[in-house]
């Protein structure tokens, strides 16, 4: 089992690049995608089976009732209300929440893009919408990978001073 908060820390990572959220936005607005489950098919870092994407869709499903109430009040709500702030809190708690249940479904390999691929078109078509359409859409959380995924390649070092 990998220590707890490790897919948030991954989430808040890939949320806070160029793109990302607006993408996570269009995926969650025009496709009807969950974003901690089109992160967590970023972050497992290996491959789902339909059953393990359904496991994971059920696992989320209880929290989901919390926050997509939440997320409609707060969009309701105008920017300068004082309250949005705090609905805006909680729904942040209930997607940590969404993501510590996720996470507890298994240990994660290192993300990269072909996994990530692989995962997405899965969850396109568990959603039913158009899989090329939502991959596209999934373009700079899929770069994000790719960058994580160059950084952390092994670097050559310096000279051995043996």
């Amino acid at each position: 089992m990998s220590p707890a908060g490790r897919f948030w820390d991954f989430s808040l990572s890939v949320y806070g690049k160029p793109g990302v959220e607006a993408a996570c936005l269009d995926l969650q607005d025009r496709f009807g995608a969950d974003v901690n489950l089109a992160l967590y098919c970023l972050w497992i870092g290996r491959p789902l089976t339909a059953e393990a994407l359904e496991l994971a869709l059920e696992t989320a499903a209880p929290l989901r009732q919390y926050i997509d109430p939440l997320r409609e009040m707060r969009r309701s709500l105008p920017k300068d209300a004082g309250v949005r702030d705090a609905v805006r809190k909680a729904e942040l708690a209930a997607e940590k929440l969404e993501q510590d249940a996720l996470e507890a479904l298994g240990e994660a390999g290192m993300p990269n893009v072909e996994t990530a691929v692989v995962n997405l078109r899965l969850y396109a078509e568990r959603l039913g919408v158009d899989v090329e359409g939502f991959l596209a859409a999934s373009k700079s959380l899929i770069d994000t990978v790719k960058f994580q995924q160059t950084s952390s390649s092994p670097r050559t070092r310096g000279p051995s001073s043996s």
